[in-house]
């Protein structure tokens, strides 16, 4: 696990691994970046008639592997406010109309909370009208719709066995992407000052597009997103584990 969160008004959760913080000048937390890969699956969506169901990836695999992604550490105990992207264009996965999201997918390498009951994070869906680089201008971000109450399970991670049980966690959100349209999709973590950690699912496994992340506490990535394989960590490579599905 990566840390306990020992409250004094809340008592202490899981005992364990060093505090967070201290990693380079961006001052991200990631421990050794050569932990077991955990299997995961996205559930199935059946589409109205007349439609197909599609779910959007941009990762060779699934599978999230522990001690792999990172967080800007919290001022205290825990994981600061961090939000994580990707971004889809509909024509390359051969969709040429409007697609209809359903839900969004993401997974969990690690989410650690005082009380012990896991946390409550928000999704975003919407638009994204520039080209995608080593940043993103939030300039060209056009949110289509939000779900604000999306209940992340606790995730205990043990980074001296480099091992995490991992969480998938599947969000409903509805939204109607224009055809020829690029589809952005965001996973908004809290600020977990004395309250939380938490890690997004990720590997290492190769990927078709970057995942970015925004962390404001940090500089980089600061407030404007960012490729995550650029920031100044350890990890060579953090493929993010985040899907988009829906109809067309």
């Amino acid at each position: 696990m990566r840390l306990s969160l020992c409250l004094v008004l809340v008592g202490c959760a899981s005992a364990g691994a060093p505090e967070v913080g201290g990693h380079g000048d961006a001052g991200f937390s990631h421990p050794d970046s050569s932990g077991h890969p955990i299997d995961a699956f996205v559930n199935l969506i059946d589409a109205p008639p007349g439609q197909q169901t599609k779910t959007l990836s941009q990762t060779t695999s699934n599978t999230i592997r522990a001690v792999t992604s990172i967080a800007c550490p919290a001022a205290n105990i825990g994981t600061s406010a961090n939000t994580y992207y990707r971004v889809f264009d509909l024509p390359t996965f051969g969709i040429n109309t409007d697609f209809h999201v359903t839900q969004i997918s993401f997974q969990v390498e690690d989410c650690e909370t005082a009380g012990g009951n896991g946390t409550t994070v928000a999704v975003r869906v919407g638009t994204y009208n520039g080209t995608p680089g080593a940043t993103l201008s939030t300039a060209s971000i056009s949110v289509l719709a939000s779900n604000a109450n999306v209940t992340v399970p606790e995730v205990v991670e043990d980074v001296t066995n480099m091992t995490t049980p991992g969480a998938l966690v599947n969000a409903p959100i509805n939204a109607t992407i224009p055809a020829g349209k690029k589809v952005l999709i965001e996973v908004d973590i809290p600020d977990g000052d004395l309250d939380h950690f938490y890690y997004p699912g990720a590997n290492t496994g190769g990927q078709s597009a970057p995942g970015y992340m925004t962390s404001p506490s940090c500089t980089p990535p600061g407030t404007t997103p960012q490729d995550i394989g650029t920031v100044p960590t350890t990890p060579t490579e953090i493929d993010l584990l985040m899907t988009v599905t829906g109809t067309y």
